[in-house]
């Protein structure tokens, strides 16, 4: 079972968090400005952009800063740089805390599940995986054993632990969690938002691609993908993080109002067309 790692960003993410600062971002606001969130593109900042559209906020500003290159927003938000960051899952912001050696940063708001789908442009059923074939997997772990268990889910080989099993540490879920591969899959180690872009390299066979980058590479996750994970019960659901000692800031509390309330909960739902769902559906 061959394992290749290859990145394709470059640079730091102390140069990019300082050429930002550079250009303006500085630090997070006090508790009478707008509250400045980082987020990525989509759908992250689709659904912040329409939270304001429907009112929702009330009198509460926010503003939006984008998440581009090599920035590392955790690593933002834990400088306090912004008051909040709208891009991750709960087992990710866990990984990264106990990787960094923090334990400072909350979760405000659960808000929407983006399924992690299978995707390909060579077969269109996943029986007609050849053996050998090569499957490229987001890099960062706990993105790589969310696609490890898809592709159990999958029937494409077994590992020695199950999502539903209690407390399972996602970051610490390898290749060396595979006690079964019969068809000899080898993996490709990408970084998440390069993945769409091997469904065009002769290398990948199929790749497992999370749903807000598939949806900015045009794909739709919801008819798109071969194979896509199950929403119930989802683990990974997407969230707004903050500094612990902010959680009780008025204008964070009227965010999560807002995205927690049933009619942003219902746009997601009608938006996306099930390419983005709400974390609680009705």
């Amino acid at each position: 079972m061959n394992t290749t790692r290859r990145s394709l960003l470059t640079g730091t993410a102390a140069l990019a968090a300082l050429a930002l600062t550079g250009c303006g971002l500085g630090g997070g606001s006090s508790t009478d400005g707008p509250l400045v969130v980082m987020a990525d593109a989509t759908p992250h900042t689709e659904i912040l952009e329409k939270v304001q559209e429907l009112g929702l906020l009330g009198e509460t500003k926010i503003e939006v800063k984008g998440i581009t290159g090599d920035i590392d927003p955790n690593q933002l938000l834990e400088s306090g740089d912004v008051d909040a960051n709208f891009f991750q899952h709960v087992p990710y912001l866990t990984s990264w805390q106990k990787e960094k050696g923090v334990d400072d940063l909350a979760v405000a708001a659960t808000t929407h599940v983006e399924p992690l789908g299978i995707y390909s442009k060579k077969l269109t059923d996943l029986k007609d995986v050849p053996n050998g074939a090569t499957v490229a997997l987001a890099a960062d772990p706990t993105n790589l054993s969310r696609g490890l268990l898809l592709l159990q889910d999958a029937k494409l080989l077994t590992l020695n632990v199950k999502s539903t099993d209690k407390d399972l540490d996602y970051a610490q879920i390898t290749e060396k969690n595979i006690t079964a591969n019969p068809k000899g899959l080898n993996f490709l180690k990408i970084d998440r938002p390069q993945l769409p872009a091997t469904l065009d390299d002769q290398q990948a066979t199929i790749s497992v691609i999370n749903g807000a980058n598939a949806l900015e590479a045009g794909l739709k996750p919801s008819t798109d993908a071969i194979v896509s994970e199950s929403t119930v019960d989802n683990p990974f659901a997407n969230v707004v993080a903050v500094k612990a000692e902010k959680k009780d800031d008025p204008r964070v509390a009227k965010l999560a109002e807002a995205l927690q309330s049933q009619q942003l909960q219902d746009w997601i739902k009608s938006n996306y067309q099930g390419s983005v769902l709400p974390a609680k559906q009705s």
